[in-house]
């Protein structure tokens, strides 16, 4: 299973996201493989920590690169259970390749910092993932303190992607606290609970309704 994680904006929300969904996976005894697109290497760097660190459970990181992400996807899936794609915030064509194949697609939003720009930019990549892969679930998560189904804003964007609905569950600021290395907030509920407990219930959202595969190719393999 392909779970894609996107956002329009440079934040640290979408790999903190990617990382804790990867962590929250392999705990339950599956094979989870975190992985990135292009050549920023921030989340391999942070898989080695955890490496060294000897934190469990462990997970494969790996580096989707910039060419043949699609081949290499298809590679990943005959090796594990589950992949989790941190697949970047530019409308690239590694990133459309990760959408094409991805099951579940999140999209971690701050709601007070949607630009109509971004709304526009960020609707047309995903109804475009829409096209060649309609089985997708597309579900946006806000990183807020306010009760994100009073943000007009953030209302408005979910409801230019067809088909795309907002969490139950918001994130209150998750890139706010430093864990230690190779550690995420999944690592920590001793010390921040609510927190991890916001973690495990987007997990549960994440995973709650498993969709049956689309029988067709990813792009890019025969």
């Amino acid at each position: 299973m392909i779970i894609a994680v996107v956002n329009q904006h440079a934040s640290a929300d979408r790999s903190i996201v990617a990382r804790n969904l990867a962590v929250l996976r392999a705990r339950s005894g599956r094979k989870v493989c975190l992985a990135m697109t292009g050549l920023w290497h921030g989340g391999y760097l942070w898989g080695e920590a955890r490496s060294a660190a000897r934190i469990r459970p462990w997970l494969d990181v790996r580096s989707l690169g910039t060419r043949g992400v699609a081949g290499k996807l298809a590679g990943l899936r005959r090796l594990f259970n589950d992949i989790v794609v941190d697949a970047g915030a530019r409308d690239t064509e590694e990133c459309r390749c990760v959408l094409a194949a991805a099951r579940v697609i999140v999209v971690p939003v701050r709601g007070g910092e949607i630009d109509l720009a971004g709304q526009y930019t960020l609707a047309r990549r995903l109804n475009a993932a829409r096209t060649v892969n309609p089985e997708a679930r597309i579900l946006f998560v806000a990183v807020c303190t306010a009760e994100p189904r009073k943000d007009a804003s953030l209302l408005a964007h979910v409801q230019r992607v067809g088909t795309a609905r907002l969490a139950p569950v918001r994130l209150h600021e998750p890139g706010a606290c430093e864990y230690g290395a190779g550690r995420c907030v999944c690592d920590a509920e001793t010390c921040d609970p609510e927190l991890a407990q916001e973690m495990h219930d987007l997990y549960r959202e994440v995973y709650a309704q498993p969709v049956a595969r689309l029988r067709v190719p990813l792009l890019g393999v025969a």
